[in-house]
């Protein structure tokens, strides 16, 4: 099975991500879908429409928390 997200003809496996503070724009892999709008069925069933909460890998950015303790993934907005 692949690893990447949606139906068969619409695969995705990296989203361009916009930092809002930065202003800079990143093509990060996909890790998972944490909340669909549309409900829970397309949430579990890893659908991604306008408004889905996505996981990102932002461990290439270099993005330390307060902690110092180097950031895995954060969420990003489909939109």
């Amino acid at each position: 099975m692949s690893d990447s997200f949606g139906p068969s003809g619409l695969r995705f496996n990296k989203a361009h991500v916009t930092h809002p503070e930065l202003k800079a724009t990143f093509n990060l892999e996909i890790t998972g879908v944490k909340k669909n709008p549309n409900g829970p069925m397309y949430t579990s069933l890893v659908v991604m429409t306008k408004g889905t909460i996505i996981e990102v890998n932002v461990s290439e950015l270099g993005l330390v928390t307060p902690a110092g303790k180097v950031a895995w993934v954060k969420y990003a907005q489909v939109t």
